[in-house]
């Protein structure tokens, strides 16, 4: 079954996203009319291994060494310089807007990189973990790239939406299941572990991720 390890964002971070964001995406969708959709924040990770197909006993196997690696501490109060949004994977032919950080260097000394040479963790996308690259897919475009989107996007300058690093937290590492659809659009855990993360301030008091009163709206689809 297709699966992948991700850390997830602690709740608080995730709702204040969730605010700055939708009313990003409808603009985008109502006033410039891109063929985008919010992707449901409970949906919202990054992503630290993909796998295309593993048995129930690879799965289990490679939660142990998840396990092993949270015990060692590795992703507690992991802090990324995020550096804003991007189009994903590049400005020509998006796919994604995502949120998106600087190569992580620190990862190549994960005890869990250690081991993509092995199996179960060879059948993974490996050459995304050893070139690790921090990023979250927020909005998803819908059928081909075919305008020029990279320059309407530098036209939007400052109307895009400023997420300072601080914002972003991370406080547990999951298993998911890629076993998602039109139905069940939330990707199913697995298995899960909590991380530690120490006090940081509300992502409120930034100035430049102050938040007005939103309606407790929720996304349209996956």
């Amino acid at each position: 079954m297709r699966c992948f390890l991700a850390l997830e964002l602690v709740d608080t971070c995730r709702e204040r996203l969730r605010l700055r964001m939708l009313p990003f995406a409808r603009t985008l969708q109502n006033e410039m009319r891109w063929p985008v959709r919010l992707v449901p924040p409970e949906n919202w990770h990054a992503t630290l291994l993909f796998f295309r197909d593993l048995t129930d006993a690879e799965r289990a196997e490679v939660w142990q060494e998840v396990l092993r690696n949270v015990e060692a501490g590795v992703w507690d109060d992991l802090r990324l310089p995020w550096q804003g949004l991007v189009l994903w994977p590049n400005h020509r032919r998006p796919s994604l807007i995502c949120l998106a950080a600087p190569p992580e260097p620190q990862a190549a000394s994960w005890p869990i990189t250690r081991r993509v040479g092995e199996p179960p963790f060879s059948k993974g996308e490996v050459a995304h973990l050893l070139a690790y690259r921090p990023h979250i897919s927020l909005l998803r475009f819908q059928g081909a790239a075919s305008r020029p989107y990279s320059k309407e996007w530098k036209a939007l300058g400052d109307d895009l939406p400023q997420i300072p690093a601080v914002a972003i937290r991370f406080n547990r590492v999951s298993l998911f299941l890629s076993d998602v659809s039109a139905e069940r659009p939330i990707y199913p855990r697995e298995y899960t572990a909590p991380l530690k993360v120490s006090n940081f301030p509300d992502p409120v008091g930034s100035n430049r991720f102050a938040l007005p009163d939103l309606p407790d709206l929720r996304d349209e689809g996956g």
